[in-house]
C-alpha cells in the first residue's frame, strides 16, 4: 500500500509521517519514539510538517532528538536574508526559499502569462522550506502546501523501493524537484516573452507594451535573487566536512545537484537576455514607425512645396496671354495641380513610401 494521497491545507498545522519500507508496505503512520528506534536499512521515515505549529515542531523535535537551536530555526517563519547549512553532528539542517508558484494554493494561478496582476507580489510568493536530515529519517517543515512535494508523493502509483534509499538521497531527490520549479517558472516567463514579441510585431508601439516588458524584467530579477541566495546550500552539501554526516552514496547526488543549480541560474540569465531582445525588437519597431512617419511627412512636404512653387510662378508680375483666360485658366491650373498631387500620391503608394 503506497502513502495515501491528500491535499494539505495551509492552516492548521499538519504533521504527516510517511514510512517507506522496501521490504514491506509504504504507508502513513503515527510519529512515535519506537518508530524512530525501529528504523533500519530497509526503511525510511519522512516527517512532513505543513505550517509552523509550535506544538507539532516541539513534539517532532523531542522524538527526533533535535537541539534547542534547531527548534528555534524551525519555529522562525521569517524569510532569512540567505539560506544556510548547519551541521549538528548526528544530523544536518538547512533552509531554502521556494520559487514563485511552488507554494500556490488550490485554485490560484501565481504565474499567469496574460494578466495585469502577474507581477504584483503575493504574500505566499516566497515560501520557506526547512530540511533536517538524520540517520534514517528526513524532516521537512514549510509554511504553505508546496506543489512539488505533493507531486513527489503522487508519482508513486504502487509499492516502491524508496525505503532502501538513505535520507540524504531522498533529500537530494526533493531538492531536484525544488530546482525543477525554477525551470517551470522560466518556461512560463519565456511563454510570456513570446506573446509580448507577437504583440510588438502586430501592434503599434505603446507605453503599455513597454510597461509589460519592465514588469517581466522585474519578475526575472526576483526569480534570480531567490535562486542565487541558495548557492551556499547547494554547494555546501558537497563539502568534505559534511561527508562524515552524509553517506557516500549521496555525495554524487549532491554533485549533480550543484551542476543542476548552475544550469538553473544559467536559464534565468538566458531569460534576461530574451527580455533584452524583446526591448531591442520594441525599439526597432518604434524606429520603423518613426521612419515611416518622417518619410510620409517628407513626401507631403515635397508635394506641398511643388504646388506652392507652381502657384508662385503664376503670381509673377508678367502679363502673358494665358493670364487673360479668366475663370477657365484658374480652374485649369487648379485641376492640374490636383492631378499632379494625385499622381504623385499614387506613385508613392505603389512604392510603399506612404
Amino acid at each position: 500500500m503506497r502513502p495515501q494521497q491528500q491535499d494539505f491545507p495551509s492552516s492548521p498545522s499538519v504533521l504527516t509521517v510517511y514510512h517507506y519500507d522496501a521490504a514491506g508496505q509504504d504507508r502513513e503512520v503515527e510519529l512515535t519514539p519506537e518508530l524512530i528506534e525501529s528504523a533500519d536499512e530497509k526503511s525510511l521515515l519522512w516527517i512532513d510538517i505543513v505550517a509552523r505549529s509550535e506544538n507539532e515542531i516541539h513534539r517532532a523535535g523531542k522524538i527526533l532528538g533535535l537541539g534547542a537551536e534547531s527548534l528555534r530555526e524551525l519555529l522562525d517563519a521569517e524569510i532569512p536574508p540567505g539560506p544556510h547549512l548547519d551541521n549538528y553532528g548526528n544530523y544536518f539542517q538547512f533552509n531554502l526559499i521556494a520559487s514563485p508558484g511552488a507554494a500556490a494554493r488550490d485554485g490560484d494561478d501565481v504565474s499567469p502569462v496574460d494578466s495585469e496582476e502577474e507581477n504584483k507580489p503575493r504574500k505566499w510568493e516566497r515560501s520557506r522550506l526547512d530540511f533536517v536530515i538524520g540517520k534514517r529519517w528526513l524532516l521537512t517543515v514549510h509554511d504553505e502546501d508546496l506543489k512539488f512535494l505533493r507531486s513527489f508523493r503522487e508519482q508513486d502509483k504502487a509499492e516502491t523501493e524508496i525505503g532502501g534509499l538513505s535520507p540524504q538521497a531522498l533529500a537530494a531527490s526533493l531538492l531536484d524537484w525544488h530546482l525543477e520549479t525554477f525551470f517551470e517558472e522560466v518556461a512560463r516567463i519565456e511563454l510570456h516573452v513570446d506573446r509580448l514579441d507577437e504583440r510588438i510585431l502586430g501592434e503599434p508601439p505603446s507605453g503599455s507594451l513597454l510597461g509589460r516588458m519592465a514588469a517581466v524584467r522585474r519578475r526575472i530579477s526576483r526569480l534570480r535573487r531567490i535562486l542565487v541566495v541558495q548557492r551556499p546550500v547547494f554547494y555546501g552539501l558537497g563539502r568534505p566536512d559534511l561527508t562524515k554526516v552524509a553517506e557516500g552514496e549521496a555525495a554524487s547526488h549532491y554533485e549533480m545537484l550543484a551542476s543542476r543549480f548552475e544550469r538553473a541560474v544559467d536559464e534565468v540569465e538566458r531569460t534576461r537576455d530574451l527580455v533584452v531582445g524583446s526591448f531591442e525588437l520594441f525599439t526597432s519597431r518604434t524606429s520603423q514607425e518613426t521612419n515611416d512617419l518622417v518619410r510620409s511627412l517628407t513626401f507631403f512636404t515635397v508635394i506641398i512645396g511643388g504646388v506652392a512653387a507652381i502657384a508662385g510662378l503664376f503670381g509673377m508680375n508678367f502679363d502673358p496671354p494665358f493670364f487673360q483666360t479668366g475663370s477657365a485658366g484658374f480652374f485649369a491650373v487648379t485641376g492640374g495641380l490636383l492631378l499632379v498631387a494625385t499622381v504623385a500620391w499614387a506613385w508613392a503608394k505603389h512604392k510603399h513610401w506612404v
